[in-house]
């Protein structure tokens, strides 16, 4: 008895199996039959031309960010120096150095 439920289990786990790959294989199809429809008007020499602008306005954009952050790099470089200036001044007119006269 056992063995024959488990039979017909395995035929029907199978069968919803297939079903099931059935189904997706139509879903997909009625998928890329829509997208084919929806670019079938497309001029694609324009989308190619357009492409190559978006990837030169990209390229233009890192390289603006590239030099922002290199101008920051340098200013903030600067302000370290001044305030490693500042310091060492402060610390000369806190202990100004004694000299020795010989008379």
């Amino acid at each position: 008895m056992m063995q024959f439920f488990g039979q017909y289990l395995g035929v029907i786990c199978g069968l919803i199996g297939f079903l099931t790959a059935i189904v997706s294989l139509l879903y997909t199809h009625t998928r890329v039959a829509r997208f084919e429809a929806s670019v079938i008007d497309l001029d694609w020499e324009q989308v190619s031309k357009l492409s190559l602008e978006v990837q030169k306005l990209k390229s233009a954009a890192q390289k603006w960010t590239n030099n922002e952050n290199a101008m920051a790099k340098v200013s903030q470089r600067q302000m370290l120096e001044e305030a490693a200036l500042r310091y060492r001044v402060e610390q000369q007119q806190q202990h100004p150095k004694m000299q020795v006269v010989e008379g």
